[in-house]
């Protein structure tokens, strides 16, 4: 399967029957790199990145920003970021190789929903050794 049809089977497949979906979703390489994404995809630079990353293992880290816009952190382990900003938000899931990102405007997606479909996206790439 190639990356853009993990996207668009998964990430961004209709979640329920009114057909909501994530907002945008993406996969990147642990430098930053794209290798795959939805429209609207927010675009950031390598600093937003990597404090994005950082703010994964660092209690210390509150906020991150994403296209200049400031994101709070609500939980964050190792391998998953967590963040909300009002109504939306997104979460990270960090595999062996990969980020995995979604997006959500909750409604019609809460972010309870967006944590389920990008972890379990990145459980799965994980277990294929990815």
């Amino acid at each position: 399967m190639s990356w853009d049809a993990y996207i668009t089977s998964n990430l961004m497949a209709p979640l329920d029957a009114a057909g909501s979906t994530l907002t945008s979703a993406a996969i990147l390489g642990l430098q930053g790199s794209v290798w795959s994404q939805s429209d609207k995809f927010p675009q950031f630079t390598t600093e937003e990145f990597d404090k994005m990353l950082a703010a994964m293992s660092d209690a210390s880290i509150t906020s991150v920003f994403i296209s200049g816009a400031k994101y709070m952190k609500v939980s964050s382990d190792e391998s998953v970021l967590r963040c909300r900003k009002d109504k939306s938000g997104f979460i990270a899931r960090k595999t062996n190789t990969a980020i995995i990102m979604g997006f959500y405007d909750d409604p019609p997606v809460s972010g309870q929903v967006c944590n389920r479909v990008v972890e379990a996206l990145g459980d799965y790439l994980e277990n294929q050794g990815y």
